[in-house]
């Protein structure tokens, strides 16, 4: 690995571009379902993921867990095999459904997917940004 590819902050850049495009893909899947009956739209809960990744990129232990009181024998233990670091899906239900029972409302799809398409780029830029001072950094020491 070279010094130059590898950064924390390029690690979490490449996994917010990631998350990114999941969330796209998520709106597109809402759009495209705008007249599906009792569809409800979905979304991804991007701040999370990204503050748990953050986490362990940057070495930030963060005990997120709490213990189950169990009273019971019969009582249901937690999952262990959830991975943190998945996506979680979630309907945005902000709003009230159609007569067919749909609930995607066009304008805030669309408004959430410029927002997002918005910081998709600026993420993009700020890696193109790293990869520049590199680049300068390299050709201004070929000229001492």
């Amino acid at each position: 690995m070279s010094i130059f590819s590898y950064s924390p902050a390029r690690e979490l850049a490449q996994e917010a571009l990631d998350h990114r495009a999941l969330r796209r893909d998520m709106i597109a899947s809402n759009i495209a379902n705008v007249s599906t009956p009792m569809y409800r739209p979905k979304d991804v809960n991007f701040e999370q993921m990204m503050a748990l990744k953050a986490d362990e990129i940057f070495n930030r232990n963060r005990d997120l867990e709490l213990d189950v009181a169990i009273t019971n024998k019969n009582h249901l233990l937690p999952a262990k095999d959830i991975n943190p670091y998945q996506p979680t899906m979630f309907y945005r239900d902000g709003h009230l459904a159609r007569n067919d029972g749909n609930s995607v409302d066009l304008d805030i799809e669309t408004s959430e997917m410029g927002k997002n398409d918005i910081m998709y780029q600026a993420i993009v830029g700020a890696l193109r940004k790293q990869g520049g001072i590199y680049t300068y950094a390299v050709e201004s020491s070929r000229n001492i």
